[in-house]
């Protein structure tokens, strides 16, 4: 039976070993004095984007005052929706204070509403603290050497 031959086997050619080559490069001061103040710029923009940002949407603290402002009427609507008492289901059961643990427990989730919205109405005032450094790091600006 006829067919081609088989291929030959392939030839592996190695290099002869080198000895290994060492590179060395040095970075001058001003590449890390270019960096610190690269640096600077991008704190400075983020800082300048987080401010618009408080100045649209509210500073953290304005916003957990909002929120707990919201809670505090979820609560009184709550406690607002618990009825007080059903004169003619107390006629028939002769249970007359059915709804006073629930009320009890919505008093309690609004008196605490109150007391987080205090809190955090007082600390509206606070500003947050900024990202950006006011000086650059030594690193950056002085040399190690001297």
């Amino acid at each position: 039976m006829g067919g081609k031959p088989a291929p030959a086997a392939p030839t592996v050619v190695m290099p002869a070993p080198t000895a290994p080559q060492t590179f060395v490069s040095t970075t001058p001061l001003q590449s890390y004095r270019d960096l610190g103040e690269q640096l600077q710029r991008y704190q400075t923009e983020a800082g300048k984007i987080a401010e618009q940002r408080y100045r649209e949407v509210g500073t953290p603290a304005e916003l957990g005052a909002r929120a707990a402002g919201r809670r505090q009427m979820e609560a009184a609507s709550y406690l607002a929706t618990v009825p007080s008492g059903d004169k003619y289901l107390t006629e028939l059961t002769g249970k007359s204070e059915q709804f006073k643990p629930v009320k009890e427990t919505a008093e309690k989730q609004l008196t605490e509403a109150q007391k987080e919205y205090a809190e955090a109405l007082k600390k509206i005032g606070e500003v947050p603290t900024t990202t950006v450094t006011k000086d650059l790091p030594d690193l950056y600006t002085k040399s190690v050497y001297t």
